[in-house]
């Protein structure tokens, strides 16, 4: 486990920069994701941050929309 994804998951949240490092996403698909609603932020400031939850949340939605284009 990389140490940006372990340190992320010890703070319980990502920046949109971690984020898309941890998940190899460039920074406007994940604004793409945050704009359709698939991934759930906050802000704190100016700064928008994503949740462990929200995170494993998207990634299980992403996992089940696989499953439905292959079946």
């Amino acid at each position: 486990m990389s140490e940006i994804l372990q340190a992320a998951l010890a703070a319980k949240s990502l920046t949109i920069a971690e984020w898309c490092h941890v998940r190899r996403v460039g920074r406007t698909r994940a604004f793409e994701e945050i704009q359709s609603g698939r991934l759930r932020t906050y802000k704190v400031g100016r700064r928008r941050y994503i949740s462990a939850e929200a995170d494993t949340q998207w990634q299980r939605d992403r996992e089940a929309e696989s499953a439905m284009e292959v079946a």
